[in-house]
């Protein structure tokens, strides 16, 4: 699915209007109308409640207008609240206001009340429709409507957005100064961003999707690069009837030490779960026989330390063929020795690899080599990818545009582990808004990295294994019964009921 910037939407909007002439006063109403459908639908027969509308001056405004004048088909219990004067409208925004006077509408207006007298009128009505700022709002809320947007939140019993919670960037999802808190949030065409990044994802409440009439050739004239990741985004390599354990690759978990016995387990069971043919397990004998009594199907390859060093590598070499994919971190540990190890078999190996955790540690050390790869998938949380181009995490978290411009940079497939996780080629951009705080726990990113490697040694390509993967391993966090009352091997006996709902 389609996500668009508050700029590519105004683009699709002038298009509509001056290239395809369809007026701009149709794409309100329809919008106007279609709020009142959600409105049905989700809260039923809308004659029995009340409702207040809350104004802004500019269009998303003149929608709230066209709510409220359609309301007015169902019940007499309908107020509009504006925030200025017919002459401070945009154009749209005052014929409706026109419109709904003609039909016998009630405006008030909040420069001739008080903050007590609207906040017992915004506690008095059932629904609270917040029309005050769609996607163009760019700089911080000030007064009057900071306050108006903190009252719609304490008195407010339940309320629905236009297009976007007002006070949200449409662009990033960052609160601009105050913002609505949203139980239902209707938006038009296509999700912003803004809805899918935190905190405006949360803000946001119940998202939907309402079609206007933008034309499909406009949207296909107008591509984006941005997409939310569903079901029908994701591609699960096929199974052959005909086939053998050859047929479905072959993975190499690269990993442990002392301290981190558990982590290169899980990756190799994400990689099983994933249908990898053959999952060899290369570390210190304690890591690699502790995997192997927990999962006989698991192919032992024990190095005689504690820790993976560089003369480790000539006896990796035995087991990594063309067929190979290689996960390379977890529980590596950070020991000096060890980064001459990685470091030694990114000069030296060009099957695909999965880098994740200690093995971006060590890898920020040397990450230039990273140009000379085409192979390579990353998979960072915002902190170690902080550490990893010396950024603040702030800096770093949730944004879209740096991980972007880092996938071009390496050449590299960037997964940024989150709430929401973000995965780009540079090129495109797909947001994975699936999983919940039962992955909020040790090792669910030792699943992940060995899952994009099972998908790969299949015949995935990165991109689609990566999307793949952190779809699935999100999806099956959402399949346990007491989220996150789960041991993480937990979510692992769910892949294959997550993998079923997608390929069925």
């Amino acid at each position: 699915m389609r996500v668009v910037t508050a700029s590519e939407m105004k683009k699709l909007d002038e298009k509509t209007i001056k290239n395809i002439g369809i007026p701009s006063l149709v794409l309100m109403e329809r919008a106007g109308i279609s709020v009142v459908e959600a409105l049905w639908r989700e809260l039923g027969n809308l004659s029995n409640q009340s409702f207040l509308i809350i104004c802004g001056k500019g269009n998303n405004g003149g929608d709230g207008l066209v709510i409220a004048r359609e309301l007015l088909n169902f019940t007499e219990a309908v107020k509009v609240l504006l925030f200025d004067s017919s002459e401070k409208l945009s154009d749209d925004n005052r014929k409706n206001l026109e419109l709904f006077k003609n039909v016998g509408g009630e405006v008030m207006y909040i420069q001739n009340m008080n903050y007590d007298d609207i906040a017992q009128l915004i506690e008095n009505y059932d629904v609270v429709v917040d029309a005050i700022f769609g996607t163009g709002l760019s700089k911080p809320v000030t007064s009057p409507y900071n306050e108006i947007i903190d009252l719609v939140n304490l008195y407010s019993k339940y309320t629905v957005s236009v297009d976007l919670p007002s006070g949200i960037s449409a662009d990033t999802g960052k609160i601009l100064g105050a913002a609505v808190k949203a139980d239902l949030t209707v938006t038009f065409e296509f999700p912003k961003v803004g809805h899918i990044l935190f905190p405006g994802r949360k803000l946001t409440g119940k998202l939907k999707i309402a079609k206007i009439g933008i034309p499909r050739a406009l949207q296909d004239i107008l591509p984006s690069d941005r997409f939310l990741i569903t079901p029908n985004t994701i591609k699960i390599p096929e199974r052959l009837r005909e086939s053998n354990k050859g047929t479905f690759g072959k993975v190499i978990i690269v990993g442990g030490s002392p301290n981190y016995i558990g982590a290169p387990l899980l990756s190799a069971l994400g990689a099983i779960r994933a249908g990898a043919g053959l999952v060899y397990l290369f570390g210190p004998e304690k890591v690699v026989y502790n995997a192997v009594q927990f999962e006989p199907g698991i192919i032992a390859c024990p190095f005689n330390d504690n820790y993976l060093t560089e003369k480790a590598f000539d006896y990796l070499l035995r087991f990594v063929d063309k067929k190979t994919v290689i996960v390379l971190g977890p529980g590596l540990g950070r020991e000096k020795e060890t980064e001459d190890f990685v470091k030694k078999v990114l000069q030296n190996l060009s099957v695909p690899m999965v880098i994740d955790a200690d093995g971006l540690y060590h890898l920020s050390n040397f990450k230039d080599i990273l140009g000379s790869k085409q192979n390579i998938v990353l998979t960072p949380h915002p902190g170690e990818l902080a550490r990893f181009e010396n950024l603040s995490v702030e800096k770093v978290k949730y944004n879209y545009i740096l991980a972007e411009e880092i996938a071009i940079k390496y050449h590299t497939i960037l997964a940024l582990k989150d709430v929401t996780t973000i995965i780009t080629n540079g090129k495109n951009v797909y947001f994975n808004i699936t999983g919940n705080t039962s992955l909020s726990k040790g090792g669910s990113g030792d699943i992940l990295s060995g899952l994009i490697a099972g998908f790969i040694s299949q015949g995935g390509s990165l991109l689609d294994s990566t999307i793949a993967a952190s779809y699935i391993l999100g999806r099956a966090a959402e399949l346990y019964d007491f989220e996150g009352r789960n041991k993480i091997t937990e979510i692992l006996d769910l892949i294959p009921q997550a993998i079923r709902e997608v390929v069925s």
